[in-house]
C-alpha cells in the first residue's frame, strides 16, 4: 500500500504575482512609555532565562529486523 498522495495544480490556478516596491516607513502610531507604570516593576540584571515552548523530549535508536514489503496492484 502506498501512502502518497500527489498533489498538482496548473499555473492558472497559482493567482497573480504579487509586485513589491520599495517606499519608506510609515509611523502610524507613536505611544510613549507612562513613568508612573514603572514603579510596579522591578529591574532584574543580569535576565537569563531559558524558555522552551514545547516539552522536552529525548531520541533513542533501536536495530530491528528488516520487513520486506512491495505494493502490487
Amino acid at each position: 500500500m502506498e501512502i502518497v498522495y500527489v498533489y498538482t495544480k496548473k499555473r492558472s490556478e497559482f493567482g497573480r504575482q504579487c509586485n513589491f516596491s520599495d517606499r519608506p516607513a510609515e509611523l502610524h502610531v507613536d505611544i510613549l512609555p507612562d513613568p508612573s507604570l514603572a514603579a510596579n516593576f522591578i529591574e532584574r540584571d543580569p535576565c537569563d532565562v531559558p524558555l522552551q515552548c514545547a516539552q522536552e523530549m529525548s531520541e533513542h535508536e533501536v536495530n530491528t529486523e528488516r520487513y520486506e514489503s512491495e505494493s502490487a496492484g
